[in-house]
Formats: structure tokens, C-alpha cells, sequence
């Protein structure tokens, strides 16, 4: 099925061809599912069983790790003299937040993510021309 001839505009082309693909996409046959024998059936059903043990104890670790953490520095202010003391700013320097600009990291600094960059990717091709309000 195609919706819509080919367009004059640059814009058009593009959203045709985006609109085009998606529609092959909806359209296209499932995958049949694989015949497994019981041997080759049990042994996949235990590798993905051993998968998820695995990623559970992954998540466990980082969260234990955290979770030890924030007691560390919960316990870290609740170490800072109380307020009668003429010590008191150190708690409260602790507990305050700078929500300014300048303290939050600069926008082009990488975030390292759970998959590596794709090669030949360039976002702008999938980013509107205009901004949406």
C-alpha cells in the first residue's frame, strides 16, 4: 500500500518515504516461530533462565551498592553539629542544593550509555524542522 504520491518538497519526500517504510512494516508477514527439538527447546529455555538469574543479581549489586551509600551519607549529616552549635552552617552547606546553571553538567558532555554509538547516525534526519510549542 502507498498513501501518497511522491512530493516536490524535500520535506515531503522524506515523510512519503518514513510513511512508506512504516506501512511495509505493518504490512509484512510475521516470522514463522522456530521448530526446537525438546533437547535444543530445554537448553534455550536454560540459558535465558540463567540470564535472568544473572541480570537480577547485577541489579541487586548496583542497588545494595546505592542503597549503602545514601546510609553512608545520611549518617555523614547526621554527624554535623545540630544547629546549637556554632558549627551549624557545615550541616546545613551539606544539605543545600544549587539548582543554578552553572553547577550542572555543560550539554556537551557525552552520557555513557548501555549501547555504543551507531556508526553513519545522524539524529537531525528524524528532528521536526520546526519546534513544536
Amino acid at each position: 500500500r502507498v498513501y501518497s504520491g511522491p512530493s516536490s518538497s524535500e520535506e515531503g519526500k522524506r515523510r512519503d518515504r518514513v510513511k512508506n517504510i512504516l506501512v511495509a512494516a505493518i504490512d509484512a508477514e510475521p516470522t514463522p516461530r522456530p521448530d526446537f527439538t525438546k533437547e535444543d527447546a530445554a537448553k534455550h529455555f536454560e540459558i535465558g533462565k540463567n540470564y535472568v538469574k544473572g541480570k537480577f543479581q547485577v541489579h541487586n549489586e548496583i542497588h545494595h551498592d546505592l542503597a549503602c551509600k545514601i546510609r553512608m551519607k545520611n549518617h555523614a549529616i547526621n554527624m554535623f553539629p545540630r544547629t546549637t552549635d556554632e558549627l551549624s552552617y557545615l550541616r546545613e552547606t551539606a544539605l543545600y542544593i544549587d539548582d543554578d546553571d552553572d553547577t550542572m553538567p555543560p550539554l556537551y558532555r557525552s552520557i555513557p550509555l548501555d549501547t555504543p554509538p551507531i556508526d553513519n547516525f545522524d539524529a537531525t534526519r528524524f528532528m521536526s524542522e520546526k519546534e513544536d510549542d
